[in-house]
């Protein structure tokens, strides 16, 4: 058996252990505490932090399975392993295209959460109206795509702005500025959505990079399980 294929596939292995368990480890913090995107995060992006955590937990008992059949030169868990990446790498492939597409046609899915969410400001979630006050007041943003949207909202009612959106913010201070002759220099005019979407695109173009990155790992990782395997079988006993 070449040492070189066995050595090597062990070394990525135990790379791929390293970043499993860091997306583990990262996705879990995200999910368990608050950021600037509050809510907004919980309801509109939540899935992504828990696919993150779910692929990290994947990509890890990949690791171990690889480095055990390189350490042991067990031909039946390498043959599971190229498998299973073989599997995978067709699944990053399909998700990188997928991601891009999402990329582009994502505006209106993001458009149509954020009016469900934003409507239920001011209501029996305190927590939801909290962390819309926070996410307009310290990104300067207002509305979805301006103040004039909390018109339509029904906490706006074509009178009321968020407290959040006011520059200085108090509570009730955005009780009847939409009729106020001074608004725009009382509140943040610009909408929140350009703010969430420049977020969501540089997220997607990183893991666009991830995702060509790890298919090269993982084509190098097989084409060296299936050396290893080979070379197995070669020298086995009779």
């Amino acid at each position: 058996m070449g040492c070189v294929s066995k050595y090597g596939l062990f070394i990525i292995n135990s790379c791929v252990i390293f970043l499993g368990v860091t997306v583990v480890g990262v996705s879990a913090a995200i999910l368990q505490q608050d950021s600037i995107f509050g809510v907004l995060l919980t309801q509109v992006f939540y899935s992504v932090p828990l696919s993150a955590l779910i692929g990290g937990l994947f990509v890890t008992f990949l690791g171990v399975l690889g480095c055990w059949g390189a350490a042991k030169e067990d031909t039946c868990a390498l043959k599971t392993y190229a498998s299973i990446v073989g599997v995978l790498m067709v699944m990053v492939v399909t998700a990188g295209v997928l991601l891009m597409v999402f990329t582009t046609g994502s505006t209106a899915y993001i458009i149509s959460s954020m009016k469900v969410i934003f409507n239920e400001y001011g209501g029996a979630d305190e927590d939801l109206t909290y962390d819309l006050d926070f996410l307009q007041h310290n990104t300067h943003c207002c509305g979805i795509q301006g103040y004039e949207d909390w018109a339509d909202f029904i906490y706006g009612n074509s009178t009321n702005v968020a407290d959040g959106c006011c520059k200085n913010q108090t509570e009730g201070c955005g009780v009847g500025l939409l009729q106020d002759p001074q608004v725009k220099e009382l509140v943040y005019t610009a909408g929140c959505l350009s703010f969430l979407t420049d977020a969501l695109s540089g997220f997607c173009i990183a893991l666009g990079v991830v995702t060509l990155v790890l298919a090269s790992i993982q084509m190098l990782s097989i084409s060296w399980a299936c050396i290893i395997i080979r070379d197995s079988s070669r020298y086995a006993p009779l």
